[in-house]
């Protein structure tokens, strides 16, 4: 039976090649939009390594602009007042390098005897308390540190595990912007945001009085956004200034990813309206193929065909035809793994190619299976008397 598939679709070639072409391209199109959908699931999936919830932070204005000196002053009042307020239970000042913030600081050194880089994010000894970071290994940093005889720095597990697998290096000095002891090594810190890759990270020690750009605060749990008013009033005061902007982390995450989030439900909307248009038109082809067969169909029925044989005859020809498809979108689409085209790992792709394969598949048997039993209908009587 497969053999004289064959034929019937050989003798039909210059329609059935536009068949293929149409589903090739939708598995091209189904194949490049799910490889992009997966990465980003995968980094949505993995935790950002800081909490959100009752964390509210706090965007300083004018404090930057201010000498030296006064500087200080305004941030060590500012601290003062805000540990002062039964609402705020921890207090961290950070640089630019905040939390869903797109600034990055990065450094790099082939000092060690190899290339290393890594973004660097300097930190007081209250980020830890206040985001609750998950220390894996080692220590964070600690007031004895402004006086010991090195520079101490954290790193994160993706820093490890690119530089030194399997090792541990807690009190290892590396260079890295000159000699650093490394006394921690922190899990996960993406603070970009849910779709930000994971970079290997650098933590260097930094005095808060000399951070002048954010305020982070470990709230009391069920804070109410009311207080914000007072919060807002305490660091006017204190910075002689009314353009510091307030934040929840819990609201700031959810802004943060909006954007990524339609992008995805746009690209998998566009995939759905073309597999819509597939199905539709695929059906409309096969429906039409039937009615102008019906000579054929009566007559393999007078010869002892089975309603079921007509059936598997119509669905196997169209199947055949997607597996060509599917064959040659697959062919096209393993090159981007095969030639590193991308910096995506190759799961994506051949999951894509997978999903892809399977979605293509079901959409086909879908649209044959209904007009095929239409087909299994149609009786000798009724081929001869339409002739």
């Amino acid at each position: 039976m497969i053999k004289h598939i064959l034929k019937l679709i050989w003798n039909k070639k210059g329609s059935n090649i536009l068949m293929v072409l149409e589903i090739f391209l939708s598995f091209l199109v189904l194949f490049a939009v799910l490889s992009y959908v997966f990465f980003n699931l995968e980094r949505v999936n993995k935790p950002l390594g800081f909490a959100t919830e009752d964390r509210w932070m706090i965007m300083l204005d004018n404090v930057s602009v201010m000498d030296s000196t006064e500087a200080v002053i305004t941030i060590q009042n500012l601290k003062r007042n805000l540990l002062a307020e039964e609402e705020i239970l921890d207090v961290s000042f950070t640089p630019s390098i905040a939390p869903f913030t797109n600034n990055a600081w990065y450094n790099g050194t082939n000092d060690n005897g190899f290339e290393m880089s890594a973004r660097v994010v300097p930190a007081d000894i209250a980020l830890e308390n206040v985001l609750d970071l998950n220390v894996i290994e080692g220590r964070w940093f600690i007031e004895e540190d402004a006086a010991a005889g090195y520079k101490p720095i954290l790193v994160n597990k993706n820093f490890m595990d690119k530089y030194y697998p399997g090792k541990t290096m807690i009190d290892s000095t590396i260079q890295f912007d000159g000699e650093n002891k490394i006394v921690g090594v922190v899990d996960e810190y993406r603070y970009p945001g849910e779709f930000a890759e994971d970079h290997q990270m650098v933590f260097t020690r930094r005095d808060y009085t000399e951070n002048k750009d954010f305020i982070l605060l470990k709230m009391k749990p069920g804070t109410e956004t009311a207080y914000e008013e007072q919060l807002s009033q305490i660091v006017n005061t204190t910075t002689k200034s009314t353009g510091s902007v307030i934040h929840s982390l819990a609201k700031r995450k959810v802004d943060n990813s909006r954007e990524s989030w339609l992008m995805l439900i746009a690209l998998l909307s566009i995939c759905g309206f073309l597999c819509l248009n597939v199905a539709l038109g695929l059906f409309g082809v096969l429906s039409y193929a039937i009615n102008k067969r019906k000579s054929e169909i009566g007559l393999r029925q007078a010869l002892g065909a089975h309603g079921f044989d007509i059936t598997k005859q119509f669905i196997l020809e169209i199947l055949i035809l997607a597996g060509v498809s599917i064959l040659l979108g697959t062919f096209f689409a393993i090159q981007i793994p095969i030639l590193k085209i991308t910096e995506y790992p190759d799961v994506f792709f051949y999951k894509a190619i997978g999903y892809s394969t399977g979605i293509i598949l079901l959409l086909v048997f879908t649209c044959a299976l209904f007009p095929s039993l239409q087909a299994a209908r149609i009786t000798p009587a009724n081929s001869l008397h339409e002739d």
